[in-house]
């Protein structure tokens, strides 16, 4: 199983009912190509775990890196991995909008995660660590 993380900078003009829209899309594409993964959405900036068959992720992240709805895209992370982390997941979504514990939990792992910027490969710890917790929060959640 092969992962990889990236984080981007979205368009001002990328609205929120515009991303509702995109990951229903993705979510179907993602279920065709038995692609797994979590798209979360932070101060203007999307981090996103995408998980599956090697080639499919790359072909996909191709694809997401020409994207004009979001800038600045940058690889922090790629690895093998036993086991899917988001099995149940086509993709999870979280917007970070509102609060409640779950999503302030989140909104610090997340700001630690991204504050670390650390760009690796093969079983960091950290970052297994960081995706794990974020599936294990959200996995109470129904998918969107």
């Amino acid at each position: 199983m092969f992962s990889l993380v990236y984080r981007s900078v979205v368009m001002p003009e990328f609205t929120l009912d515009q991303i509702q829209e995109m990951l229903i899309k993705a979510q179907e594409n993602n279920r065709t190509l038995r692609i797994t993964g979590c798209l979360l959405y932070h101060q203007g900036e999307f981090i996103q775990y995408l998980e599956g068959n090697q080639y499919r992720v790359l072909t996909l992240f191709d694809k997401i890196k020409a994207d004009p709805r979001h800038k600045n895209v940058e690889l922090l992370s790629y690895e093998e991995r036993e086991d899917r982390v988001f099995s149940s997941w086509d993709m999870a979504y979280e917007n970070f909008y509102g609060e409640n514990a779950q999503i302030t939990h989140l909104k610090l792992l997340v700001e630690e995660y991204l504050d670390e910027n650390i760009v690796h490969a093969d079983n960091h710890p950290a970052g297994a660590a960081f995706w794990n917790t974020v599936g294990t929060l959200l996995a109470a959640r129904p998918s969107v």
